[in-house]
């Protein structure tokens, strides 16, 4: 996100997510928005299920580059196979929050130059707690990081050669 949206911008989103999605009534809340309104599936994007939660910078002028960002996650890799990132992210929504045991979710970011995959997993990410969570990591190319993006496009262009 950092050569697309701001600094504070990608953190007030992580904010809104992990807070919208915590453990609780937070949780039980998405639960109950999910079965009622099935806002986490094909029927919808990553920026129409956002807007309608209301998970989007304060600042008005960095919206569109926001949801910008998130008709680009359809470009990223992930780590399941023929599954875009945007549409891994919607599944790893729909499917926790339509589970038996729906576990928080939280959402982080890496180096793309380590990994350029949207990567879903279970894990427990803050380390004071012994809370189980799923865990959506967002590739990021730090803002002005040349050597990131070469690296990125570097392993992308192997990854697609078979190498």
């Amino acid at each position: 996100m950092g050569n697309i949206t701001r600094d504070d911008t990608v953190t007030e989103i992580q904010y809104q997510m992990n807070r919208r999605f915590a453990p609780g009534e937070p949780l039980r809340e998405m639960v109950a928005i999910q079965k009622e309104f099935r806002i986490f599936s094909k029927q919808y994007s990553l920026k129409q299920a956002y807007r309608l939660l209301h998970i989007v910078p304060s600042d008005f002028r960095e919206r569109d580059r926001y949801f910008r960002f998130l008709d680009l996650l359809k470009s990223y890799a992930s780590d399941q196979d023929g599954v875009n990132g945007h549409d891994r992210i919607v599944r790893a929504r729909q499917e926790n929050l339509e589970s038996d045991s729906p576990l928080p979710m939280l959402v982080q970011t890496h180096l793309a130059a380590d990994n350029d995959r949207v990567t879903v997993g279970v894990g427990r990410p803050i380390p004071h707690e012994t809370q189980e969570y799923v865990v959506i990591s967002i590739p990021t190319i730090p803002a002005g990081d040349r050597a990131s993006r070469i690296a990125a496009r570097v392993r992308q262009i192997a990854d697609s050669v078979g190498a």
